[in-house]
């Protein structure tokens, strides 16, 4: 969910921005969104480790802890390297998802190339078919075996790809205006679509393979579903779900910080509460939260506060605007 959100937002803020003023700004984006990620990456990079190497000594975190997997967690290598946490793999494909998509994007607005409809649609759609065979690839030799990880950018872009595709239609055409039409037809398609994911091993080879295409198109659904939620609240037995849409957006608005430290936080409950399996999830969730929104309004706002001071947008505020 989080690729397809991902490469739906950050397309959408270049897409705006080339749509009001026939250009994009590639350096001032880049810069918008090292303040986002930077800062709040690199406080809990310092702070985890300072602690941890205070209460465990070096290496600060496991037995595999060494100064390679330091300098990939630096550099946003996770996803090829060796790391340090269990989960960052994920935010270095995000890295690499915007600086690439920032060079192509320059590309194709400065030789008009963004303009051609039938030339972008179809070498988005080969990008995700082509992410699909590498990870095909990967996963066959595997096939016999019950988990089989990988976290190559290359193998885990489609998500992100199937994003761009739907903020490129949402963009340049009128697919999805008439495909939210049929809104309660998609929402039910999604359904089946996620499902993979609950039932299916994580890391097994259906899920390497059609599973995790299956559940990148579902989320693509839910969020062009999304892009008329303001129509379907208003309808009257769906209007009490305002106040927990709410809620999950607050949540959402804060999801990075949280995201950073909720590992963290469950090795903290893991190792101080002794309480029953349920309800050491449902702690280590809330705690999560709280610890993440707290982080989020010390690192990550303070550092957006100074990013919007200097660093203005100036296009694609309609849409997603904490973005």
């Amino acid at each position: 969910m989080f690729f397809v959100l991902s490469g739906f937002l950050i397309s959408n803020l270049l897409f705006k921005e080339y749509l009001k003023k026939d250009s994009v700004n590639v350096k001032r984006f880049l810069i918008r969104r090292a303040f986002k990620i930077f800062p709040p990456f690199y406080f809990f990079l310092i702070a985890t480790l300072g602690f941890n190497y205070l209460y465990y000594g070096f290496p600060y975190y496991n037995e595999t802890t060494d100064y390679k997997s330091l300098l990939s967690e630096m550099f946003y290598m996770q996803s090829y390297f060796p790391r340090i946490w269990q989960h960052t793999w994920s935010l270095a494909v995000e890295e690499h998802f915007y600086l690439l998509f920032s060079l192509v994007v320059l590309l194709i607005t400065r030789k008009r190339l963004i303009d051609k409809k039938g030339l972008m649609i179809t070498g988005l759609v080969l990008l995700v078919v082509s992410a699909f065979l590498l990870r095909f690839i990967d996963s066959y030799p595997h096939r016999e075996e019950g988990f089989h990880s990988f976290m190559g950018s290359h193998l885990r872009a489609d998500g992100i790809i199937m994003g761009v595709l739907l903020s490129y239609l949402y963009n340049f055409t009128s697919v999805i205006k008439k495909a939210l039409k049929y809104k309660w037809v998609l929402l039910i398609l999604a359904v089946p679509l996620i499902y993979p994911g609950f039932i299916h091993r994580p890391g097994s080879y259906f899920m390497n393979t059609v599973g995790l295409s299956s559940v990148n198109l579902g989320f693509v659904l839910l969020v062009t579903c999304s892009l008329d939620l303001g129509k379907i609240l208003q309808w009257k037995y769906l209007r009490w779900l305002k106040f927990p849409g709410a809620v999950l957006a607050f949540i959402g608005v804060n999801s990075y910080s949280i995201y950073l430290w909720h590992l963290n936080t469950r090795k903290f409950v893991n190792a101080y509460f002794q309480l029953d399996k349920e309800w050491i999830f449902v702690f280590y969730v809330l705690l999560s939260i709280v610890v993440g929104v707290v982080m989020s309004y010390l690192i990550e706002k303070t550092s957006l506060k100074l990013r919007d001071r200097y660093f203005t947008r100036k296009a694609g505020k309609e849409l997603f605007p904490s973005s």
